[in-house]
């Protein structure tokens, strides 16, 4: 199977809020693998391929949210999901970028 990620990814272990029709919740998923291009989320929570999902996850020490829409592109039931982002701000996006070079400088 061809490797079809365009980011470089690292382990990550983060909590994430998810949201629907701007409505977040507080929940015990977890951000496990975060790069550039999106993010796999672990929850039990089942989203079908496609969903348009809003979620809200910091990165390293930030006090600030990374807020974004990200689409579901693949779902493990009762494991988890991939997502894309959508529309990350630029300073999201630099928030981001700084956070994973650090993280594979470090060996992430």
């Amino acid at each position: 199977m061809t490797e079809q990620r365009r980011h470089r990814r690292i382990g990550y272990g983060k909590e994430v809020w998810i949201g629907q029709d701007g409505i977040f919740s507080r929940t015990n998923e977890r951000v496990t693998d975060i790069s550039l291009g999106g993010v796999f989320i672990e929850t039990a929570q089942s989203f079908s391929k496609g969903t348009i999902l809003s979620i809200r996850f910091k990165v390293g020490n930030a006090t600030g949210f990374i807020s974004c829409a990200a689409i579901v592109r693949n779902s493990r039931p009762a494991t988890g999901m991939g997502v894309e982002f959508l529309d990350l701000s630029p300073e999201a996006r630099n928030q981001l970028e700084d956070f994973l070079e650090r993280g594979m400088a470090a060996g992430g």
